[in-house]
């Protein structure tokens, strides 16, 4: 409990300790919600393939034709 302190007291001596301790938090945390959201991703590609059905291979919907072109 201590040592939690005197971090807490070092982060919160200056402005510039403070941002940057913020930033490299920052980046931590949004490195491993990158790296869980791509696990997820990848594992419902897996699942269910790509692309999905109602899409043309590039991941777009494709465009309705007329009934003049149908013909």
């Amino acid at each position: 409990m201590i040592i939690m302190i005197e971090i807490l007291e070092f982060i919160f001596s200056g402005f510039w300790i403070w941002l940057g301790t913020f930033i490299l938090v920052s980046l931590l945390f949004i490195t491993l919600f990158k790296f869980y959201n791509r696990y997820l991703r990848h594992r419902n590609i897996l699942k269910h393939g790509y692309p999905p059905p109602h899409c043309d291979a590039d991941g777009d919907f494709p465009e309705e034709k007329d009934n003049e072109e149908k013909r």
